[in-house]
């Protein structure tokens, strides 16, 4: 049975930026019931904007810069031991600590990796004892065959609050590239690329490949435990979604100003894409504050901008292993960024194109915790 939530109980942002709700590239949004705040770290200005549970602005930390609490690049925000924030700076390779209260912000450079190990560490928030999870990948050193690609493969690892050490965890698969054998213009990003996903939950780590429809599960020690199964049906890659995403990489390329050889090595490529069968099974992947798990399915491009139409945005959510999912219909074009069980808190654009925050509760047949 489908559920509809809302209507919104409260929305933050307006094209005018009274009340500080000028928002724009929403990265993350943390709500703590207990400390009675809503944090929006706002991407665009790479600030931490506070607010009441009732929308009242209380402060706004960060922004760009290379000040002590500034940032290259506000990639994403994570609660921290229920007294804090954790936020990410991928512009930097740097973790930071942000104290609720005003106090000063404490600095967690990137790990150490072993040598001939994982690349590029990503931080993804942090168990209930303080330890930071990361996902970084690992070196891909052969060539494809022309028309076929390969998925990175993903360390998941463990560090110290500090960032020290190298506990790896688990492995899973990321996004899929191609790299051709004889040019080094024939290698990018696969056209409709899965993504990995890795979420904690207090103890325990959750983490896959929107190319498959199921959550992995470890504990903190490494040790397997029973996965979710999602029911999301696979999408075929048609004619028309291969013509668009040639046309959209034309399109990027010819506004570039590259030198004529490179220009016409790359848009070579664009007649060998390894395109896929079909488009992977999951869009976006939430875990929920309750210790439950949100998922969409993916959204093929639009290939016919006179055929839109303005249907609620419809997300499903998992209790945990063995049970069926629950499909809750939000306001169209709502993307979830934070739930718990009784609210969901999201992001849509208005009719002037600019991004608001909405909490919306939940249908009461949607309420409740997963039982540990």
């Amino acid at each position: 049975m489908l559920l509809r939530a809302g209507p919104p109980r409260l929305t933050l942002g307006n094209w005018t930026g009274d009340e500080h709700t000028d928002f724009y590239d929403v990265a993350s949004v943390i709500v703590d019931r207990r400390a009675g705040i809503l944090v929006v770290a706002n991407g665009g200005d790479a600030t931490l904007r506070t607010f009441g549970l009732d929308g009242e602005w209380r402060g706004t930390r960060g922004g760009t810069g290379g000040g002590p609490e500034e940032f290259g690049e506000l990639t994403a925000l994570f609660g921290y031991r229920g007294d804090s924030l954790l936020a990410f700076d991928e512009r930097r390779d740097e973790a930071s600590v942000w104290p609720y209260a005003e106090g000063d912000v404490r600095r967690v450079a990137l790990p150490d990796l072993p040598e001939e190990g994982p690349l590029y560490p990503r931080l993804h928030g942090a168990l209930a004892d303080g330890r930071l999870v990361w996902a970084a990948e690992k070196p891909y050193r052969r060539a494809d065959e022309v028309g076929e690609s390969h998925p990175d493969t993903m360390v998941v690892f463990l560090t110290s609050p500090e960032g020290t050490g190298f506990a790896p965890v688990s492995e899973t698969l990321g996004r899929r590239y191609f790299s051709y054998a004889g040019s080094i213009y024939q290698q990018g990003r696969a056209p409709f690329s899965p993504e990995a996903f890795v979420f904690p939950l207090d103890t325990v780590i959750l983490f896959g490949w929107t190319e498959r429809a199921r959550a992995e599960r470890v504990s903190a020690g490494g040790d397997r435990l029973e996965p979710i199964m999602f029911s999301l049906p696979s999408v075929a890659v048609a004619g028309a979604h291969r013509a668009w995403e040639v046309a959209e990489r034309r399109r990027r390329l010819s506004s570039r100003p590259l030198p004529p050889s490179l220009l016409e090595g790359q848009t070579a490529v664009l007649e060998v894409l390894p395109f896929p069968d079909s488009f992977p099974v999951l869009g976006e992947v939430v875990a929920g504050d309750d210790g439950r798990v949100w998922v969409r399915g993916y959204r093929p491009p639009v290939t016919d901008p006179a055929r839109v139409e303005a249907a609620p945005a419809l997300w499903h959510v998992y209790a945990g292993p063995g049970g069926e999912g629950r499909a809750i219909a939000f306001p169209a074009g709502f993307d979830l960024l934070w739930a718990d069980g009784e609210e969901a808190v999201g992001v849509v654009r208005d009719a002037f194109d600019v991004e608001q925050v909405v909490v919306v509760p939940l249908p009461a047949a949607a309420r409740g915790r997963r039982e540990p």
